[in-house]
């Protein structure tokens, strides 16, 4: 190598040695005081059980930031992160209003080597909302799969309902609370405590409330036998003023056990007897289950529950205008008011559908040709209506009747001129 070469080569070495003294004298030799501004440092909310007693409740999903101007030696700044700071807001120390609350926050942690310059102007919007709670009943979609010639019951869950509890905003969202598994070639029974999981409409999970219980003892029973239809038997008729509306049972099928040459001749089964002539009110009827000789009921399915709908006679009043018939000549009828009050009854599910126009009344004076004052009840018909409708009362009409006298025309003076003539 030749002179030449190495004095080319020295320059750039000697250029890199000046730049990291420089760069060592001004960070420690001239360490300057520097500010800086940390942005997207993390607020976190504390105490949040301070709402609950004024009912109210932090809007989920809130992510709370502040910017922090931080001063300090250059080689310190140019050591701190994010994580070095705690910024936190203490719920319990303020009163909250529903809606959008600026409050102040506290730094609680930070590096002894730097100063924060902003701390009288660090504020963070903390939204909240009105705690409400609901309670809802837990369902099973523990997916059961029986081995060949077994039946599983349907599942047993405790507690049956849950109450849910947190912000309107998503306690609103909440459509289901579901208890999860599959389960293939079950010949035992099914028992597991699952968690229990609050759903929206489209079956997705709600995040931010709160349940009372957060696991669900489920219990699915798993035995030879066959699932066949219950029958609900009835007898006699309801009394009078009463329609059957509905008539629900809370089990549609009972698993019946017993030998496979008896199960296979049976596909359903009835219950005992329903008499509705003592049925005079809506309520549950609970009704044991009648199973052929040499089979019996799966434990637990002994009875079901009927629940019977019925439908009571009402009344409803109605302001309707009547027509006069039968006027005779001469005779002028004035009543005292252009409507009345007629009263009918019917089926509390129809009777909101009537309206006057389904009424027709009317009044025949034919009889009445004499002054004087007098009072008739009108001839009441229903129209568009079935049978199960009836005129309970119907409103008197007051009126006066006047004859009318006839005047006698005046004379002419063709009249009055034959007179003078003949005088």
């Amino acid at each position: 190598m030749d002179k030449k070469e190495k004095s080319r080569l020295i320059i750039p070495v000697i250029c890199l040695l000046l730049s990291i003294g420089l760069w060592v004298y001004v960070t420690n030799v001239e360490n300057k005081i520097r500010t800086t501004e940390i942005s997207k440092i993390p607020v976190e909310l504390i105490n949040t059980e301070a709402l609950t007693s004024s009912k109210l409740a932090l809007t989920p999903n809130q992510e709370l930031y502040v910017t922090l101007k931080v001063e300090g030696n250059t080689s310190d700044i140019n050591k701190i992160k994010k994580s070095d700071f705690k910024v936190q807001v203490d719920l319990s120390e303020y009163a909250w209003k529903k809606g959008e609350n600026k409050v102040p926050v506290s730094i609680v942690d930070y590096p002894i080597t730097v100063s924060i310059r902003n701390t009288n102007t660090l504020t963070v919007s903390v939204k909240i909302e009105d705690m409400v709670e609901k309670t809802m009943p837990i369902t099973s979609n523990i997916k059961v799969t029986p081995r060949q010639g077994y039946f599983a019951s349907e599942a047993t869950i405790e507690p049956k309902e849950v109450k849910v509890t947190g912000a309107e905003s998503v306690v609103s969202k909440v459509s289901n609370l579901v208890v999860s598994d599959n389960k293939e070639d079950v010949f035992e029974n099914v028992v597991g405590s699952y968690d229990i999981k609050p759903l929206d409409e489209n079956g997705n999970a709600v995040e931010g409330v709160l349940l009372s219980e957060k696991f669900a003892n489920v219990e699915i029973r798993v035995s030879k036998g066959k699932s066949v239809k219950v029958n609900v038997v009835t007898t006699g008729k309801l009394p009078n003023g009463l329609k059957l509306k509905s008539m629900e049972s809370n089990k549609k099928f009972v698993e019946i056990l017993g030998p496979k040459e008896i199960l296979d001749t049976i596909s359903e089964v009835n219950s005992t007897p329903l008499d509705l002539s003592s049925v005079n009110e809506s309520k549950d009827v609970s009704l044991g289950i009648v199973v052929p000789e040499g089979l019996r009921i799966s434990q637990g399915e002994d009875y079901i529950t009927v629940k019977v709908n019925v439908i009571k006679f009402a009344t409803k009043d109605f302001n309707v205008k009547y027509s006069i018939t039968g006027e005779s000549e001469g005779v002028k009828i004035t009543p005292t008011k252009d409507t009345i009050k007629v009263t009918i009854s019917g089926y509390e599910d129809e009777i909101g559908n009537v309206t006057e126009e389904n009424i027709k009344a009317s009044i025949d004076v034919s009889s009445f040709k004499e002054d004087g004052s007098f009072e008739q009840e009108p001839k009441v018909t229903l129209q568009g209506l079935n049978e199960n409708f009836s005129v309970v009362s119907v409103e008197n009409v007051a009126f006066t009747v006047a004859k009318q006298v006839a005047q006698k025309p005046p004379e002419t003076n063709n009249n009055v001129n034959n007179s003078n003539n003949n005088e």
